[in-house]
């Protein structure tokens, strides 16, 4: 692949992250919340667990369009053997942190979380959840939080999607090291570093996703579903633009056997089919067909393409003109800045790096065009 591109997709993703000073942040701010509920006198003799989900707990956060704020997902979950409904939960965590002096005036009531605002950096809900048990299995409440209802798996499922990850690159570097002459064992710093590519991959998708479905008015898939697909999938994990075309060349394998009916996607943790509101409503599993349709052509018009400015335009059609612009203005400063110090190298492949692999560029030592 292009490296340009490769660079320029990792600049869109580091816009779309969640910064590592929020990350902490965001975290510190959690254990915060979590001391507070837990030091209440209503639960002074229960353990409660506090822990992320979704795209936090994923790393995988992508930033909403029209800069509205993160939006991050936790879970407060009491034993099993606590009788108390969901509401009852629900209410008590509100009654807390609205008496608590520090986010009396930051919360706001959504139908299944209580959600804490944090001007300018992000939201924090926070849902009721049980535990049944099982390992880490629990069950969270209704729409209307009557009742304990849905089985999930915030924590088991985060585990299964990063072993599913590391399974794929081990064995593929198994399958390289078969071919090498004295090759070293497989680390893990090995394969923590190519995870950062797979991640990338979901985050570019689930932006594509936002902007696609926001222009065509068309029912988004749940971030979950791509999640789940993306770990069913074998790739070489070298490149994230790799990544994100043998994920489409498996989703379009799977609507293709599907033969015009919605295929099932289950979580892979957990008794629950992700995809059923493609089986209730028919029209939804259509917008997701057209918008892999129309992702996979772009992922192929954007592998073919060479020149540097018509990769920049594809990059705004398919992510936005904005973070396209930035990620482009941060690769030129990465690279002029990796000019001046002497790291900027020329590969065998003819392809610059910042790595001072290769042959040295030298320094500019004039001004002008």
């Amino acid at each position: 692949m292009d490296k340009y591109t490769e660079n320029i997709l990792y600049e869109i993703c580091d816009k779309l992250q969640l910064q590592a000073s929020l990350y902490k942040l965001a975290e510190q701010r959690y254990k915060t919340v979590t001391d507070i509920i837990q030091s209440d006198d209503k639960f002074k003799d229960i353990s409660l667990k506090m822990y992320a989900q979704g795209s936090f707990r994923l790393k995988t956060t992508v930033k909403p369009l029209n800069n509205d704020e993160y939006d991050l997902d936790f879970v407060v979950e009491i034993p099993e053997n606590i009788q108390m409904t969901p509401q009852q939960l629900y209410n008590e965590l509100y009654r807390i942190l609205s008496h608590d002096g520090v986010h009396n005036e930051m919360l706001e009531k959504k139908s299944r979380c209580v959600r804490i605002v944090y001007a300018n950096d992000f939201h924090m809900d926070i849902m009721p959840g049980q535990s049944v048990g099982r390992g880490t299995e629990i069950i969270v409440p209704d729409r209307e939080l009557k009742h304990w209802y849905h089985h999930s798996n915030p924590i088991g499922y985060a585990e299964w999607f990063e072993e599913q990850a590391r399974t794929h690159i081990i064995n593929e570097l198994a399958q390289y090291n078969k071919v090498q002459k004295n090759a070293e064992p497989i680390d893990d710093q090995e394969v923590t570093t190519r995870l950062e590519p797979l991640r990338r991959a979901v985050q570019l998708i689930k932006r594509y996703r936002d902007i696609y479905c926001g222009e065509n008015k068309k029912e988004p898939v749940r971030s979950i579903v791509i999640c789940t697909l993306m770990g069913h999938i074998s790739s070489s994990y070298s490149d994230t633009l790799t990544i994100i075309s043998d994920f489409c060349r498996y989703v379009n394998s799977q609507i293709n056997m599907s033969q015009g009916k919605p295929f099932i996607v289950k979580n892979p943790v957990v008794e629950e089919i992700l995809t059923e509101k493609w089986m209730e409503k028919m029209e939804n599993y259509q917008d997701f067909v057209e918008m892999m349709n129309a992702l996979t052509d772009d992922v192929k018009e954007l592998q073919a393409l060479r020149m540097n400015v018509d990769i920049i335009k594809k990059l705004k059609k398919m992510f936005g003109e904005n973070i396209t612009n930035e990620a482009v203005k941060k690769n030129a400063e990465r690279l002029s800045a990796a000019r001046k110090a002497g790291t900027l190298a020329v590969a065998s492949s003819g392809l610059l790096n910042t790595k001072a692999v290769g042959a040295a560029v030298k320094t500019n030592t004039f001004f002008g065009a």
